[in-house]
């Protein structure tokens, strides 16, 4: 490879380009004519293989379809996922906040991933998506531990069962929405048209494959980084206590110094280029949104956390018209939360020495588990024993 070249090669996975800088990722990430999201099923050799690099053994949608039929699927779902669809959410993440916090504020233990930064936006998702939370601890867990569980060991077996398993209540329920629908996402897909025709049930399922993964862990390991870094920096954590109105505004310099999920692939369609590296038709590209958000060129001093940095460029949420389509409700859940935190337990320290990354960071980069003690206090919402009983109350 030439040694100039603006770009990485890994021979791993049947070999990669790796795309790392700010302008490059953007090019790439804004040409889906060349650079394809689609995802062909079985994968083959050279064919569009989607956004996970190794291919994955599903199709994600409308993640893996390209423009212009991409853009239908966007602007049908835009009712649930628009700044006005994520406004009006902010009630319900907040009474899931604030059960979730409860359940722990008199004890003056949590640990701010497994009992919160997780809960939460399982419970918001599952609740959007339109699954019944009885088995909501069981679907937050397994889709938690996909993310960090290394394939082909027996604990990945017992997750990705566990995660058939949430699919399969999908299916499920598809038949029953079909002839009575709700209000929630999987309703809608079953009214949904593509090109004048109702879309079949795989893709019901593929819309649902990539949602729940997509609004569980991602903005889980966004508020973990953003619990440990408060931890470590007191004098922040002071400032935006004194200051909450301020939180919303920080929301997008930890997403570009976290990144939680740190790239996407992409399948060349044609023959092409990278800043001037030679990519061939059929080659895979990934995309590393993490690695742009440390462009100096774009953010100067990028190894530094600065609150009162304009990140708004930041590329968390990808570029392009592939850019996250849940990025909104992502954003109030971290709005509602970090305001949650900061509020109720203000002097929250971590358990030294317990808290624990995640093995290694494959697609998201994230925390298994973040034990924290604070000074105990009262509880604030609903006496409610479930997660069922608290969507039934109003907000």
């Amino acid at each position: 490879m030439n040694t100039h070249c603006p770009v990485a090669y890994s021979s791993h996975h049947g070999g990669f380009y790796i795309v790392t800088g700010f302008d490059e990722v953007t090019d790439v990430a804004r040409r889906p004519e060349v650079f394809s999201s689609a995802h062909e099923l079985p994968n083959a050799p050279g064919r569009p293989q989607g956004t996970v690099v190794p291919a994955s053994s599903f199709r994600g949608l409308p993640l893996e379809i390209d423009p212009p039929e991409y853009l239908q699927w966007r602007r049908a779902m835009n009712e649930f996922f628009s700044p006005a669809a994520a406004k009006k959410l902010r009630p319900r993440i907040a009474q899931y906040a604030r059960w979730c916090v409860d359940q722990h504020i008199e004890s003056g233990e949590i640990d701010l991933v497994l009992d919160l930064s997780n809960p939460v936006p399982a419970l918001i998702t599952l609740d959007l998506v339109g699954l019944p939370l009885d088995d909501w601890r069981l679907y937050a867990d397994v889709v938690h531990a996909l993310a960090y569980t290394h394939p082909g060991t027996d604990e990945y077996d017992r997750v990705e069962a566990g995660f058939a398993q949430l699919i399969q209540t999908v299916r499920d329920l598809i038949p029953q929405r079909r002839a009575d629908p709700g209000a929630d996402l999987i309703s809608f897909l079953t009214q949904l048209e593509i090109n004048g025709k109702k879309i079949p049930d795989e893709d019901i399922v593929a819309v649902c494959n990539a949602v729940i993964p997509g609004g569980v862990d991602t903005t889980t390991a966004l508020l973990s980084n953003t619990f440990e870094f408060l931890d470590r920096d007191r004098r922040t954590r002071q400032r935006l206590v004194g200051a909450p109105e301020k939180i919303p505004d920080t929301c997008d310099e930890f997403l570009r110094y976290f990144t939680p999920v740190v790239g996407a692939g992409r399948t060349v369609m044609r023959d092409d280029s990278v800043g001037g590296c030679p990519v061939k038709q059929g080659e895979r590209v990934l995309v590393s949104w993490a690695a742009a958000n440390l462009d100096a060129k774009v953010f100067p001093r990028p190894d530094i956390i600065d609150l009162d940095r304009d990140a708004r460029r930041q590329a968390a949420f990808g570029i392009g018209a592939h850019r996250c389509i849940g990025r909104h409700i992502a954003r109030m859940d971290f709005e509602v939360m970090v305001e949650e935190v900061l509020a109720r337990l203000p002097d929250y320290q971590l358990v030294e020495g317990a808290a624990q990354r995640y093995p290694t960071v494959g697609q998201v980069n994230g925390f298994v588990r973040m034990p924290a003690r604070f000074t105990s206090g009262p509880r604030r919402g609903p006496d409610v024993s479930s997660a069922a009983e608290l969507r039934a109350l109003p907000v």
